[in-house]
């Protein structure tokens, strides 16, 4: 998913030096959370390398959820699955257990309902631009699913 990584980095940045957060948690790279094994504090640097490395094992569980997900829900379209990609990787790979109702129309291909839903998080508040990406895919598969 090629295009997960520039998508993520258009949203997220891509950031060189240890930072924290819209939350206060230490970030750095393409919107990489830093962990007590990566042995990085507010401040430090990093190389182009380790953004990469860091970029190939976040993206990995994001791109298997959307996959997985994507299948549960019945949904091929490959252009979907890159914004469904960037959502398991902001809020985790078990954001359709927080986010249910939205989840749940998705399944049930009511993907306008689903949008609009989505629309009402928290979420929505906190990043909008991200919510109105994931919204636009949504909308999107309505006309996928008329052709």
């Amino acid at each position: 998913m090629a295009n997960l990584e520039q998508l993520l980095k258009e949203r997220e940045g891509v950031k060189k030096k240890v930072y924290l957060d819209s939350r206060g948690k230490p970030t750095v790279g393409i919107g990489h959370l830093v962990t007590t094994a990566d042995k990085l504090k507010v401040g430090d640097t990093i190389t182009d390398q380790q953004v990469s490395a860091f970029f190939k094992k976040d993206s990995a569980a994001a791109v298997a959820a959307a996959n997985s997900q994507a299948s549960q829900a019945g949904i091929s379209d490959s252009d979907f699955k890159v914004y469904l990609a960037s959502v398991n990787f902001q809020l985790g790979t078990s954001w359709n257990t927080i986010h249910k109702k939205t989840w749940k129309l998705i399944m049930e291909k009511k993907y306008e309902e689903a949008a609009v839903e989505a629309g009402k998080s928290a979420w929505a508040s906190q990043t909008p631009v991200r919510v109105k990406d994931f919204q636009k895919a949504l909308r999107a598969l309505v006309k996928v699913e008329k052709k």
